[in-house]
């Protein structure tokens, strides 16, 4: 019985592998997926996954009616009152200032195609849902899953390292650690509401925790340990497969152990800057030593302007939290908590709360440009009407 349905499994999956090939949509959005975490070039310019993006964006608007789910259109129409806000404020601050470059730390001009981007992803997502529905759902958790999987099966063929950290094919380890953090986050959401079997869940989640180990990224440990804690509360048979499955590997040794080793070894490093606390390092006395632009937002460029005021110097703030306070005042926070709340407005607490450890992590590094972070929360809006209409057919 057991065999007749693995090969029915096995059957059903070559069909829709089939289906999805032969749909130019569909196959640009898995590849999209697959692709993300193979960096080519130097962080801050187009990967390969991303540059499917521009093929996959005029694809979707050519066969969209013009409509979108009420919950969906909120918040894309917020989201872009946003990134307009982002193209004003780092123009202004170019033009006033005479920063005209395409790089450097003083560089304004490229700034906002980061957001337009971001936000070009998230309309993707909702648009293809539009027209595929649960299908879509469906076919992004599998490819989450088994990228995650993949991703696993490089780090032990090919070892790749920064600084004694892990990263896989990323350029650094941070994006490793961000990464296994949102795909967690994407398997877990996809188990609460597509119904996926614990099994699949669990070794998706594991595999994911055992890239957050691998990138030694305190911020991404963390986030996974909120991440395993809430889902205990609503999915608790895929967490605890998950942690038999660490557990085990764990026992036999190998990849995970070493893991585990290097990661303990920094977390007990002494601190390098034991003199400056986290808020410091991560750059948020730059707020309060330049409360001047909460007004209206510093923008994202011209950093040699804080240079001698702040820890940090002219280095970007390493947060997510941070950089919208103080790069784009209290008009540019407003509205991308209008944003937020558009995304989470009628979800119930237990299933919001799988955002909050990519929250935590925002708050020591910044992951804005981070595609993945925009395609999490266009996933969990439609997994929102899926909710709806799967309550309106029982």
């Amino acid at each position: 019985m057991a065999s007749v349905t693995v090969r029915a499994t096995v059957r059903s999956g070559l069909r829709e592998l089939g289906s999805v090939v032969r749909d130019p949509q569909l196959l640009l959005w898995s590849l999209h997926l697959f692709l993300f975490p193979i960096y080519v070039f130097e962080s801050g310019l187009p990967q390969p996954g991303d540059l499917l993006i521009l093929l996959l964006l005029p694809l979707c608007l050519v066969r969209w009616n013009g409509a979108l789910y009420r919950d969906s259109a909120v918040a894309f129409r917020r989201l872009v009152a946003f990134v307009v806000w982002v193209i004003v404020i780092n123009y202004t601050w170019m033009v006033l200032l005479g920063k005209f470059g395409f790089s450097g730390k003083d560089a304004f001009f490229v700034v906002p195609a980061y957001y337009v981007f971001d936000a070009a992803t998230f309309f993707c997502v909702l648009l293809l849902y539009q027209r595929y529905g649960r299908r879509f759902l469906w076919l992004t958790f599998h490819v989450v899953l088994f990228t995650v999987l993949f991703q696993v099966a490089v780090s032990v063929l090919y070892k790749t390292s920064h600084g004694h950290r892990g990263i896989v094919l990323f350029n650094n380890p941070n994006q490793l650690g961000f990464y296994a953090l949102l795909s967690a986050s994407v398997l877990a959401l996809g188990r609460k509401r597509l119904g996926i079997s614990p099994l699949k869940t669990g070794l998706g989640i594991s595999a994911a925790v055992y890239l957050a180990l691998l990138s030694a990224s305190k911020a991404a440990l963390l986030g996974a340990g909120l991440l395993l804690l809430i889902s205990v509360i609503s999915n608790p048979r895929a967490v605890i497969l998950a942690f038999v499955a660490m557990v085990a590997a764990a026992f036999v040794g190998g990849p995970v152990t070493d893991a585990i080793d290097k990661t303990m070894t920094r977390i007990q490093a002494p601190d390098r800057y034991e003199e400056h606390s986290f808020f410091e390092m991560r750059g948020y006395d730059r707020i309060t030593n330049h409360p001047q632009y909460l007004i209206v937002g510093a923008g994202e460029g011209g950093l040699t302007r804080f240079e001698d005021t702040s820890v940090i110097g002219d280095h970007e703030l390493h947060s997510s939290v941070g950089t919208i306070v103080f790069s784009y005042g209290i008009l540019g926070t407003v509205l991308f908590l209008r944003f937020l709340a558009a995304v989470l407005r009628g979800a119930q607490f237990r299933t919001w709360s799988l955002l909050l450890p990519a929250g935590a992590y925002s708050m020591a590094h910044q992951g804005l440009r981070f595609t993945l972070l925009w395609i999490v929360l266009g996933v969990f809006i439609v997994l929102k009407h899926e909710k709806e209409q799967a309550g309106s057919r029982t």
